[in-house]
């Protein structure tokens, strides 16, 4: 884990009036924009209990101090469930608790939708409780509490974000530091990161830990 200051050399001699502060939080900022537009922090979620008849869920991210982008896959019992949209569910009483007749008719999972970044509902409710038969594949960005980030974003990115750094202060008005053209040249350099990162991530390399897990196999 790497702490936002290791990050400032690819700002501070860049941005000349800068504080070591202002520069910190653009560069937290950023960190949280890339992870949240890349997909390129992956982990495996521990498993989870499903309750009898029970539809919503909390996350429980795997690192410190992160939030959970979107759930990547989702598996129940080995089987894959795959993701739908609110707008798609038909029948609001299989997931709406304040209708009467909610969840009383439970049956094996298949579906999945992410309300936020703190939970997750399944649909339909299991008919059993099932310990930690619910495995997951999430992507990852930090919380604004979180003060280290993953190694990778150093190592492999660092002059992106320090770009994405330097735009957000270089955007801000009325500093010494403000220059709009250069700006939107770190910006789209920062804008490139965050796409080549996510075509990486698209084709598994994340560099994330290697205790992937595929459910079945």
């Amino acid at each position: 884990m790497k702490t936002y200051s290791t990050f400032l050399d690819y700002v501070m001699p860049y941005a000349p009036g800068a504080t070591v502060a202002m520069a910190t939080l653009e560069l937290k900022n950023t960190c949280i924009e890339f992870c949240e537009k890349s997909l390129i922090i992956q982990r495996d979620h521990d498993p989870v209990t499903v309750i009898a008849g029970i539809t919503d869920y909390d996350f429980d991210p795997p690192i410190t101090n992160h939030l959970v982008v979107k759930i990547m896959k989702a598996w129940f019992n080995g089987a894959e469930i795959f993701p739908i949209a609110p707008d798609d569910i038909t029948d609001p009483t299989i997931y709406n608790k304040a209708f009467a007749n909610a969840n009383t008719n439970p049956s094996t999972p298949q579906r999945y939708f992410q309300k936020d970044e703190r939970t997750f509902t399944i649909l339909p409710p299991s008919k059993d409780t099932a310990p930690s038969a619910l495995t997951m594949r999430v992507a990852l960005k930090p919380s604004r509490s979180a003060t280290q980030v993953e190694d990778v974003l150093l190592e492999d990115y660092a002059e992106y974000i320090g770009a994405g750094a330097l735009a957000r202060l270089m955007m801000t008005p009325g500093k010494p530091y403000t220059a709009p053209q250069s700006g939107a040249i770190y910006q789209a350099k920062f804008t490139q990161g965050i796409n080549m990162a996510r075509q990486r991530a698209n084709r598994g390399y994340v560099r994330a830990d290697a205790r992937v897990q595929f459910p079945g196999i």
